[in-house]
């Protein structure tokens, strides 16, 4: 199954344009009106923050033509979520938070029971609200879902965008392929291949084959979205700033495929404006990106599934203002259970590896490479990959 990855990638993108537009006013009044609405139970809202709900839906309901089947593939019947990012404003404070929610997460569904997260979007988007305020106590005030149409249409407005990639890389099932390895431009179908990718390879020029790139792909995929958002977002808003008919042009590929809560204003679109107006691509403080705290443990029904780490998930989930009361089908550390060095620990006595994935330390900002020594030394990175010191 494909999905479309990068849903809060075209939010901030859309935003960053209409904060670069001089008619910012005419440019979003007259481009809300076109946008789809849906009618979602939210929480009130609050001038000291908000919490912005981005989903990115693997539906393929806008598939109409020859050309969409062949780069989409068909309706597979339902939706569920393969991007599900919580974005946390606080505008007076000037400062943002975005979470990453694992797909494979297992938790609590009202209505359906104990599932992987991703499925709570089967049922609707007021199921995944509900889904996070039992799980998590989080209020969601705003609503926001895209698909990787809008995806690949953004990257072909603005040319391309740079990406690091330390060896030659492939991923058969979405038709990623990058022979020269090193700082590579990815227009758009390029981009949304690499966007999509939990079977990232990279060839081993020791072992002369090619060798699986991620420890855990549905994380080391969210490192790769979360340094990718911030570069797509950099040159988004530096050509913008230049040239505002390609502010339009973005904005008009992102508004073709958006679906938006009914309560959605244009003082809340400011209010994200005004948050994400000075992002910098290479300056991983611009935008503090943070993935749910995670654990392995016992597989659901034959599947690998991920746990909420408790109690590490909390402290995050608090920042977003929740956890009060939520937490029910998190792992915690029960007799018996052992906690090692290195992050390891056991939940009911299985083994488990726990994670609190921040903004990464590895070259170019994605996944660290964690079998470098089969696949020998890395190209050098080099501008405009280059991350700032």
């Amino acid at each position: 199954m494909f999905a479309s990855r990068f849903a809060i990638a075209l939010v901030v993108a859309i935003i960053s344009m209409a904060g670069a537009i001089v008619s910012v006013n005419y440019v979003i009044d007259t481009k809300l009106d076109s946008v789809a609405r849906v009618n979602v139970t939210t929480a009130e809202g609050s001038a000291k923050g908000g919490n912005f709900l981005v989903i990115g839906s693997d539906t393929r309901a806008f598939v109409a033509t020859d050309a969409d089947q062949k780069a989409f593939g068909g309706d597979e019947g339902g939706q569920r979520s393969d991007t599900m990012m919580v974005v946390h404003v606080e505008p007076d404070a000037k400062r943002t938070l975005v979470v990453s929610f694992p797909r494979d997460l297992w938790v609590d569904i009202p209505g359906v029971g104990m599932s992987k997260i991703n499925a709570a979007f089967n049922s609707g988007p007021d199921t995944v609200i509900a889904t996070l305020k039992k799980n998590f106590g989080i209020d969601i005030n705003h609503f926001v879902e895209v698909d990787f149409k809008s995806f690949q249409g953004i990257v072909e407005a603005i040319g391309s965008v740079p990406v690091y990639l330390p060896y030659p890389a492939r991923d058969e099932k979405t038709g990623l392929y990058v022979p020269v390895p090193g700082c590579v431009s990815l227009n758009g179908k390029a981009a949304l291949a690499y966007a999509r990718s939990r079977g990232m390879q990279y060839y081993s020029l020791p072992k002369a084959r090619w060798l699986k790139a991620d420890a855990v792909p549905d994380i080391d995929r969210i490192k790769r979205q979360q340094e990718f958002l911030r570069r797509l977002v950099g040159v988004a808003v530096a050509q913008s700033l230049d040239d505002p008919i390609t502010a339009n042009d973005v904005a008009g590929e992102v508004l073709k495929n958006l679906t938006i809560d009914d309560g959605l204003s244009k003082d809340d679109i400011f209010a994200l404006i005004d948050a994400f107006r000075s992002v910098n691509p290479n300056d991983s403080s611009a935008l503090d990106f943070e993935t749910l705290p995670w654990a392995t443990g016992p597989t659901q029904h034959g599947l690998s599934v991920l746990y909420p780490k408790d109690p590490d998930w909390r402290s995050l989930v608090a920042r977003l203002g929740g956890a009060k009361g939520g937490g029910g089908t998190t792992t915690t550390t029960t007799p018996g259970s052992t906690t090692s060095p290195g992050g390891s620990s056991s939940v009911a006595g299985v083994p488990t590896t726990t994670s609190t994935t921040r903004a990464s330390t590895a070259p170019g900002g994605g996944p660290e490479i964690s079998n470098q020594s089969q696949l020998g030394e890395p190209v050098p990175i080099e501008a405009p990959c280059t991350p700032s010191i």
